[in-house]
């Protein structure tokens, strides 16, 4: 890539828009210019449901990281995510084409051999897909085949499906918010990106990201991606128990949850209180944090229940020996990690930040993770997104050239 090339990817969450600009740096890490976190509107559990304010919202996340980045944004990569989520693992084979070596069409039709072997309803798409490994001759374990002989090439592949609709969704919304979707990116692959270490993913490791409307699971075995899921239970779900029961409104639950709450009574102590005011405005009343802990706990013991059983339905549950990882806004509660680990059979569960970046260290927190993981991937692939803003300002000057292409010259 170019020394002054940029990258961007947008997080567009049911609480939370998030756009991130970086500059790929020549050790790897990747330089954050612009971080743009504003609240979301328009979406329920990763579903659009007004369209004109999720593009309101994707747009002022975009306008902030690119005043802060100085930069003009075209393009980025997109997340997807929502309870319509699911995957699934399939093989595809070929038989090599007569040659020295297998070639890069060899390698392509096995993977539409394996493409044509996921399970497609009417209203469903491939969303994402991550080549988990290659097999020639009945030997596996092969990550890159091309120039290798053989006669049969296999080809593992995680597919992705979602629903056509919700997926196209979301990308017109973000092309009209005035930024091409570049490459749409399943949100916990991305998230995994940011925040886990190439020896987790060797081992085996669970991934859970808590956002507001969905959370996100994802199991990476042997260095590869081998389930992902969404899980149709948030933050939110925690905020909205707070409201109901305290009789608060869900802006002053929200406030309460963040700024005073745990997520379980042990360690609270029986004095430890906050005033709220409640829902109708007519007075306050103060609140006991031990009674908040005992509201939230059920809720986020069933999100980690729900994560618990999904992932062994799909068979792969035992084989994560290096852990959990938590990330996203629901796991910055105090005392999540242990109530996680309880749940989870005692496994070791840490709170991932995003790794391998530099500059605003604003980005350097669970709830940038999946907006940052977006970004590195498309370091990675040197995917160029964005321009240095004209001289003048941009604005200006695309003025000045459409006064210029319309006005007669003299």
């Amino acid at each position: 890539m170019p020394d002054d090339a940029v990258v961007a990817g947008i997080d567009v969450g049911t609480t939370k828009v998030c756009t991130i600009i970086g500059r790929p740096q020549t050790d790897g890490r990747l330089e954050i210019l612009g971080v743009g976190l504003t609240p979301s509107a328009g979406l329920k559990r990763g579903v659009i449901v007004d369209r004109e304010e999720a593009i309101a919202s994707i747009r002022a996340s975009v306008e902030v990281a690119c005043r802060q980045g100085d930069v003009e944004l075209s393009s980025a990569w997109v997340g997807v995510t929502g309870a319509h989520i699911s995957s699934v693992n399939v093989t595809g084979r070929t038989n090599v084409a007569p040659g020295p070596a297998i070639s890069a069409q060899d390698v392509q039709r096995a993977v539409q051999s394996a493409r044509d072997a996921v399970p497609l309803p009417q209203d469903r798409q491939i969303i994402h897909e991550v080549v988990r490994g290659f097999t020639i001759d009945g030997e596996s374990g092969i990550t890159r085949p091309l120039g290798m002989s053989g006669r049969r090439l296999d080809v593992e592949l995680h597919a992705v499906t979602g629903t056509a609709s919700i997926v196209e969704n979301i990308e017109r919304c973000v092309e009209d918010a005035g930024i091409a979707v570049a490459r749409r990116v399943l949100e916990p692959i991305a998230t995994g990106t940011a925040v886990i270490t190439d020896a987790e993913r060797d081992l085996g490791v669970i991934l859970i990201d808590v956002g507001g409307g969905t959370s996100d699971v994802a199991v990476f075995l042997d260095g590869s991606i081998a389930h992902t899921s969404a899980i149709p239970v948030g933050g939110n779900h925690c905020t909205r128990d707070l409201a109901r029961l305290l009789r608060v409104s869900f802006e002053e639950a929200e406030k309460l949850k963040c700024r005073y709450a745990r997520a379980t009574p042990e360690g609270v102590g029986p004095e430890e209180s906050v005033q709220v005011e409640l829902a109708d405005g007519s007075a306050s009343e103060l609140v006991p944090l031990q009674l908040v802990a005992e509201i939230l706990e059920p809720r986020l013991e069933e999100i980690f229940t729900l994560v618990r059983s999904n992932i062994a339905r799909s068979g792969v549950y035992e084989q994560a020996s290096a852990g959990v990882v938590l990330s996203g806004g629901g796991s910055q509660l105090p005392g999540t990690p242990g109530l996680a680990s309880a749940v989870l059979d005692d496994l070791p569960v840490r709170v991932g930040s995003p790794r391998g970046i530099s500059g605003h260290a604003d980005a350097a927190t669970p709830v940038h993770a999946t907006g940052v993981g977006l970004a590195l991937l498309a370091a990675e692939e040197g995917a160029s997104a964005t321009q240095p803003k004209p001289e003048g300002g941009g604005l200006l000057t695309r003025l000045r050239g459409w006064f210029e292409r319309i006005l007669p010259r003299a």
